[in-house]
């Protein structure tokens, strides 16, 4: 396939100006493919959570008995392990206080509202559950909309790649032109799309391993990224100068 021909340029250095031949759709797939790889940490903990949560049928004799009444946790405080992971239910702990769990806790049931880890801001008020306001009603839900939970977690995924996806587009095309605008003032023969191409593929092949080892890690290493630079030098230094003009 032409799309690992590319490929095989980029990692052997040869044939760096071809990348102007690469179509239009294997950028947008590079894209997408780094999309994923930079949200695989993030993909793995939500999973993880959910999956852990779903757990809960389990060991449902030891869910407290608790009520929410007025958007506020009544219960006693409780600690549950659960494969390997930690769910607390706490009166004592607010959505202003998350920086006193632990590491180790997925899941919470604070005073005012639920702690979610790994999601963005990581906390909810109670009306987010309205379904749920006491232990039974906790219990009915594990047992019987854990079907609907994977269905809300997959397009939060989704949205959340796409987000990510026209961000790094965005990023990575105003990265482009500024080095199109530098190869220029070097008098090199240079086109943004060009750059973009190339840049696409060198950026995609780099988080491959960084997002595999950040879903195992939970750290994504932005730093390694600096890499790129040998290849973006390699590439310039294969751009053609400017002949220049006689007036």
């Amino acid at each position: 396939m032409k799309y690992f021909e590319f490929i095989k340029r980029l990692a052997t250095f040869k044939k760096y100006p071809l990348f102007r031949t690469v179509p239009f759709r294997y950028l947008l797939l590079n894209i997408l493919l780094l999309s994923i790889l930079i949200s695989l940490p993030f993909i793995t903990s939500l999973l993880a959570t959910v999956n852990t949560f779903s757990s809960l049928s389990e060991i449902g004799d030891e869910i407290p008995e608790f009520q929410i009444a007025n958007g506020e946790y009544q219960g006693e405080e409780k600690l549950l392990n659960l494969n390997d992971q930690q769910l607390l239910f706490t009166p004592d702990i607010s959505q202003d206080d998350t920086a006193e769990l632990g590491d180790d806790i997925l899941f919470a049931f604070l005073s005012d509202g639920i702690y979610i880890k790994d999601i963005q801001n990581g906390t909810f008020s109670y009306s987010f559950i309205g379904d749920i306001n006491d232990n039974e009603s906790l219990e009915q839900f594990v047992s019987s909309q854990m079907s609907s939970l994977y269905f809300y977690i997959f397009i939060y995924i989704t949205i959340y790649v796409v987000v990510i996806y026209f961000f790094i587009f965005t990023l990575m095309l105003m990265l482009s032109l500024l080095l199109s605008f530098i190869a220029n003032l070097a008098g090199r023969k240079t086109d943004y799309m060009n750059w973009f191409k190339i840049g696409s593929y060198i950026m995609m092949l780099l988080a491959l391993p960084i997002g595999i080892i950040a879903a195992y890690t939970e750290t994504f290493y932005w730093v390694i990224l600096v890499t790129a630079l040998i290849p973006y030098i390699y590439y310039f230094k294969k751009l053609p100068k400017q002949k220049k003009t006689h007036s």
